[in-house]
């Protein structure tokens, strides 16, 4: 998944004429836990992952846009016993992916995340929304970040398809088994810039953050100093710079250490306190892939030590 030069075009024109959003109520319906039949499943490898949607509505009632989601389910095993609870992986899929087929956003590590071999190794829940061709998950202006170096601005307020976003997850928390200590946000590229504004709304929702071959503002480190991150990013990278992910790494880092010295110095003034404060893993976990052009995703969604996935799955808040 590439970003092309219309869409490189579109970005600048869409975020040139960005304005903000009223609040207005939303409504989801749950994706079904029924899949369809066999074969159904011959021409299309993703008709069993069941499929939802949410609806915003405006303040008058009326419907303002109807997303659509696919949402990966764990084996009916691994949530049989009582208050069994699994992780739910939030993904945000690039702008090659947009649309409304609402299966273009499983091309890329969702659809792979329902298969046996997948869920046997980290049982989960996967939540892929599709963002409609003509938005996007973040206000971004890449032409901007290529031919000015500049970084993205955070807006006040979401986008129209994040507000979706957010209105999903939080019918997925409330409707599935999900592990509330294990909600982990990743994204690739469009979804990479998206994943780091998401962060930043909901920093006590997530265990970590994967943006991959995206971006944010470095303005926003402190909110998120506290959320283990894991930084990806293709050192020739040629479409999306690969000094944003390096601004963000020094960003977070500065954050994290001066959250981290503070939390040292009241350890200190604790009268009652037995013993020091254990050591923490430096935050953010950086990673540049060699020779890997945009495609930062494919080297990175995987287990073992030269992926992410063993990292991800191992964050719990509160550890």
């Amino acid at each position: 998944m590439n970003l092309s030069p219309v869409f490189l075009a579109a970005c600048a024109a869409l975020c040139a004429g960005c304005v903000l959003f009223a609040q207005t109520t939303t409504t989801t319906t749950p994706a079904p836990t029924s899949t369809a039949p066999a074969s159904a499943t011959t021409a299309d490898p993703f008709a069993k992952i069941p499929a939802g949607e949410t609806v915003l509505q405006k303040p008058d009632g009326t419907i303002e846009a109807t997303y659509r989601y696919r949402l990966v389910e764990p084996a009916a095993a691994a949530i049989a016993d009582p208050g069994a609870r699994v992780p739910l992986v939030v993904f945000l899929h690039g702008s090659g992916e947009r649309g409304s087929d609402n299966r273009a956003q499983l091309v890329h590590f969702a659809g792979g995340c329902a298969s046996e071999e997948f869920q046997q190794k980290a049982p989960c829940y996967v939540l892929a929304m599709q963002c409609p061709a003509s938005e996007t998950w973040s206000h971004i202006d890449i032409k901007a970040m290529r031919e000015r170096g500049e970084t993205p601005k955070a807006a006040t307020e979401p986008t129209r398809a994040m507000r979706a976003l957010m209105q999903a997850i939080d019918d997925v928390m409330t409707t599935k088994a999900v592990d509330p200590t294990r909600v982990y946000l990743t994204g690739l590229s469009m979804g990479g810039f998206g994943a780091f504004d998401l962060a930043v709304r909901k920093p006590e929702l997530f265990a970590a953050v994967v943006p991959i071959c995206g971006g944010g503002d470095p303005a926003t480190a402190p909110t998120v100093a506290r959320v283990p991150f894991y930084i990806v990013h293709g050192t020739d990278d040629p479409v999306v710079p690969v000094a944003l992910s390096r601004t963000m790494r020094e960003a977070i880092a500065a954050a994290s250490a001066d959250v981290a010295r503070v939390d040292r110095e009241k350890s200190r003034g604790t009268p009652s306190a037995a013993k020091p404060m254990p050591k923490r893993a430096p935050n953010p976990t950086y990673r540049e892939y060699d020779k890997v052009g945009h495609d930062s995703w494919t080297p990175a969604y995987r287990f073992g030590d030269n992926g992410v996935l063993d990292w991800m799955f191992a964050q719990r808040k509160g550890s």
